[in-house]
């Protein structure tokens, strides 16, 4: 005997007072409901007359093969059958004894008196013949065995009541497999479950066993990516098997319905039944499976798996709500499986890139710090020889031909050594507050002599007070510096640059920096700030540059969460503004 608890309050209320008002309408004292449970067992859920003992049983479950046993010796009267005491066959009054209620009456040698172990039984079956419940009537007033005419007088005028039951258990199971719905949503879109594939199935399947009321059950992904395949069905399917298995998945979720497979029948897939009903036959057998339901699950116009869902021998058949609910869970697995399974790939991808990007700047550091050293070497040896008396013209202009070609690798390397230490996340800036015009005066003054050289004024513009901004006042002054060297070095004799800082609506602040130079065409303004990227206008590839710089500003900008926005036409002059946030 086994604990249960089908239904709620009023489901089990509305079963007790149906089997009160047959009792009372038939002549008998007694009347108990049981009802049918998807593991092959029964449970009462209402017993009517008040016996001694009986609270006791509600709740509890028996095994359904032992009252088909014992129903199938009595005789039949419509929908009514009379078990007598004497027409148990050998050892079944025992194992009987253990799950029902024996009423407390003589037994007595009358063959007219309703002896103790005496039952009156009607099947309670839905619309498509499968049994649903058992309703049981007992202790008839004056304990006398009705006759043989009251017996057929009683199943007509209990069919309302019998077609109340099943009306009242359908209603309750359609509720329990909405809650049911209801848990399993809740699962698939757990927290833990929205990130891990494998951790999602096995959450899912814990609570599938209870929400479809299974005894076993597996869960297939058709993924290419590894994820657990569990084997707790043990049926050891063949790999062809297998295939036609996911075929007949696809088709069932093209259609929306469920695949059953019995031994030697297979229903909803006249090509599965065609090709392996037999192969089925003798594994569901030999494991005691009475029904293997396919439901698949997936998400839009693709199937993703399937649930292969067992009921062992004894069970009650697979319903048509419950093929409902199978394929309504398999919509919300889908959906949970394609979405763990793209979180898995983005974080798979973030890792990826991480390890990427700590190997780009492992790499920079690598390769200047190897680099700096030997061309340290091949500039001091090209100073030497530049400057060496004894040296003839021709040996002069080659040593300061290297002397160039260092600096613009020191150049390169210096560039290279900000982009890995301003795109390092492991590298934050080191924040202060800091007044924005002072680093635009003093990268003027810095720059002057540079300007001056060229043939290009500068001039300071806008709001001169004090400014302040959030940063690493050392990253900001190399980003203003970085514009303003751009702006004199693509500029010609007698150009004038402006820079300022302009106060936004919004609270924030913006650097400007506006020339005059040979500007920038629509075609490069889309690459500009791509590693290394140099301009395809003729003449700015005379001018010499990295290809860095306004990558190191951008790098900057982003990291104080900051923007850069450059306006530019070819031959009218470039404007770069660096926009801070409030």
């Amino acid at each position: 005997m086994r604990d249960l608890s089908w239904g709620g309050p009023r489901a089990r209320a509305l079963l007790h007072d149906i089997a009160a008002d047959a009792a009372a309408r038939a002549g008998f004292r007694v009347a108990a409901i049981e009802v049918v449970r998807p593991q092959g067992l029964l449970e009462f859920v209402a017993i009517t007359g008040e016996p001694e003992g009986s609270r006791q049983l509600l709740g509890t479950g028996s095994r359904l093969e032992d009252m088909v046993a014992a129903i199938g010796g009595g005789e039949a009267f419509g929908s009514v059958t009379f078990v007598a005491e004497e027409s148990y066959a050998p050892g079944l009054e025992e194992r009987l004894r253990d799950g029902s209620w024996i009423p407390d009456i003589p037994r007595t040698d009358d063959p007219g008196d309703w002896q103790p172990l005496d039952m009156l039984v009607a099947e309670v079956r839905d619309e498509r013949g499968s049994l649903r419940a058992l309703f049981y009537l007992d202790e008839p007033f004056g304990l006398k065995r009705p006759s043989r005419a009251e017996l057929e007088a009683l199943s007509p005028s209990l069919s309302l009541t019998l077609s109340t039951v099943v009306t009242v258990i359908e209603r309750e199971e359609f509720a329990h497999l909405v809650r049911s719905i209801r848990a399993a949503r809740r699962v698939v879109q757990s927290s833990p479950a929205r990130h891990d594939v494998n951790h999602l199935l096995r959450e899912a399947r814990e609570t599938l066993l209870d929400a479809l009321a299974v005894d076993e059950l597996e869960i297939h992904v058709f993924l290419d990516e590894e994820v657990d395949q569990p084997d707790s069905l043990g049926l050891e399917i063949d790999g062809n098997v297998c295939r036609a298995l996911h075929q007949a998945a696809a088709r069932a979720w093209t259609e929306q319905r469920v695949v059953i497979i019995e031994p030697g029948q297979v229903w909803g897939d006249t090509a599965l039944a065609a090709e392996h009903a037999d192969w089925f036959t003798e594994p569901l057998l030999q494991l005691g499976y009475e029904a293997l339901v396919i439901a698949p699950m997936g998400v839009d116009d693709d199937v993703l798996g399937m649930l292969l869902c067992a009921r062992r021998t004894g069970s009650r058949r697979w319903t048509d709500g419950e093929g409902l609910a199978a394929l309504e869970l398999g919509h919300d697995l889908g959906r949970a499986v394609a979405n763990a399974h793209a979180t898995q790939r983005e974080r798979r991808l973030l890792e990826e890139l991480r390890e990427l990007e700590a190997a780009r700047h492992w790499f920079l550091r690598e390769l200047t710090h190897e680099i700096n050293n030997p061309m340290t070497v091949i500039a001091a040896n090209a100073e030497f020889l530049a400057t060496n008396p004894a040296a003839d013209d021709r040996d002069v202009r080659r040593a300061q031909a290297i002397l160039r070609g260092t600096e613009r690798l020191g150049d390169l390397l210096q560039g290279l050594s900000m982009l890995s230490r301003v795109s390092d996340p492991h590298r934050p800036p080191t924040m202060e507050r800091f007044d924005l015009v002072g680093v635009v005066e003093e990268t003027i003054s810095s720059m002057a002599a540079v300007a001056e050289k060229a043939g290009i004024t500068l001039h300071v513009v806008g709001d001169t007070t004090g400014a302040f901004v959030l940063g690493d006042v050392r990253e900001i002054a190399g980003a203003v510096t970085n514009l303003v060297d751009n702006a004199v070095k693509y500029s010609d004799p007698d150009h004038e640059i402006w820079l300022g800082v302009e106060r936004r609506e919004d609270g924030g602040l913006t650097f400007s920096c506006r020339d005059e130079g040979i500007g920038i065409s629509e075609a490069d303004q889309a690459n500009l700030f791509a590693p290394l990227f140099r301009s395809t206008n003729d003449q700015a590839l005379l001018r010499p540059g990295t290809g860095l710089g306004l990558g190191i500003v951008r790098e900057i900008m982003q990291r104080h969460g900051g923007s850069v926005e450059i306006s530019s036409a070819l031959g009218h002059g470039t404007t770069v503004r660096l926009h801070f946030r409030p």
